[in-house]
């Protein structure tokens, strides 16, 4: 009786796996992302690495390392610098130290040159001395500094031989005179590194340094996204330069 009934059913066979009607899927199926959702991810992926970026620029502003201590008068760049701004120390004495970059390929101002030199003028008075440190790229920033800016040309000194962030500082201390203020330009968190520096080759002068104004929020987002990943690389290398 068994074996008609089986005879009469036929073959037994596998249902397959159970697929539900509806918008839920199997996990091991494949699901294609639309357009828009890729887009979307894009977007949110893109706007999370920019705020990371933000807000790593803006802590290295405020960090122990750079105590908060009162900038000299901001001058809103790019603009000729007026006569009448005023600092809060001897305008003699007040150095800003502008780290140099790389130009393009052309040898022109480079897009984060630019920015940098932005910076200065942006942390200048009408006296203050420009010391602009690197090897091949001082020069081209420094053009730019009494070009672009209005600086007196006899107001800016150019170190050409540094070719790392630790012989920009080696080498521009020397031409800077001690007992002034000292203010390291370049983005926020190169010039904390900068600082550091600084610190440690030269310990007896540690106290000429002060924070000068570098961060705006939203300003240059790509160059401090690809600073940020740069300064994220030496530190996950764990970088020490050659002394």
């Amino acid at each position: 009786m068994t074996r008609g009934l089986l005879r009469h059913l036929g073959p037994l066979r596998h249902p397959g796996p159970f697929r539900h009607p509806g918008p839920f899927r199997h996990p091991g199926e494949r699901r294609d992302l639309t357009p828009v959702t890729r887009a979307a991810w894009v977007l949110a992926v893109a706007t999370s690495v920019w705020l990371a970026a933000e807000a790593a620029h803006a802590l290295a502003t405020v960090s122990p390392a750079n105590p908060v201590i009162p900038a000299p008068t901001v001058i809103p760049a790019p603009t000729v610098i007026p006569a009448n701004a005023g600092i809060s120390t001897p305008p003699e004495r007040d150095t800003l130290l502008l780290l140099g970059c790389p130009s393009d390929k052309r040898g022109r101002l480079s897009a984060m040159q630019r920015w940098r030199v932005d910076l200065a003028a942006r942390n200048a008075s009408s006296e203050t001395r420009f010391v602009v440190t690197g090897a091949g790229e001082a020069a081209v920033m420094a053009a730019e500094l009494v070009g672009g800016h209005g600086v007196d040309a006899e107001r800016v000194r150019c170190e050409n031989e540094a070719t790392t962030t630790w012989e920009n500082i080696a080498l521009s201390a020397p031409l800077i005179t001690p007992g002034g203020v000292v203010r390291i330009i370049s983005d926020p968190l190169h010039a904390r590194r900068a600082e550091r520096y600084w610190r440690l080759q030269h310990p007896d002068r540690s106290d000429e340094l002060r924070p000068a104004a570098l961060y705006r929020f939203a300003e240059h987002p790509v160059l401090k996204v690809l600073t940020g990943g740069y300064e994220l690389l030496l530190r996950g290398l764990r970088y020490r330069p050659v002394r």
